[in-house]
């Protein structure tokens, strides 16, 4: 029995809670932040690029049973990924556009409904989830670098 995929998933996950309490507990409050404590709290989506990009090549290589097992960890990170990326748009004054909720929309439903799938169907739903999340992640990457 393999178990490398699923430990390196929530080792993963370990950092980024560990790491996130961290930079919680450094951040300072919202009237008292100045212009670059906002710069810091709005970099925490590319911040976290390293690790969702090798939690999602970690994902694409399982099972769907494996796969099954990790979702709610999968659901947890994604989300949070997700929240990051809105979070530093906001920091940097810009706004989504048709493209980037629509992508968000889709990632949100893959959420919703690959828990109720398993096997083939799994498989390959989670596929197509992957890279919808590599190309937000890619899309996000080039505007926060404009």
């Amino acid at each position: 029995m393999r178990i490398g995929p699923t430990v390196a998933v929530l080792g993963l996950l370990v950092a980024v809670a560990c790491d996130r309490k961290q930079e919680v507990a450094q951040v300072p409050a919202a009237d008292t932040a100045g212009k670059m404590g906002g710069m810091q709290m709005a970099m925490q989506g590319m911040q976290m690029m390293p690790l969702m990009r090798a939690h999602l090549d970690s994902l694409g290589a399982m099972e769907p049973a494996r796969m099954a097992a990790a979702m709610a960890a999968h659901q947890d990170l994604a989300s949070r990924m997700m929240d990051a990326m809105g979070a530093d748009m906001r920091g940097m004054g810009m706004k989504p556009d048709s493209a980037w909720t629509a992508l968000g929309d889709s990632l949100r439903q893959d959420l919703a409904e690959l828990p109720g799938l398993s096997g083939a169907p799994l498989k390959n739903r989670m596929q197509a989830h992957i890279g919808r999340m590599q190309r937000m992640l890619m899309r996000h990457e080039g505007m926060m670098h404009m």
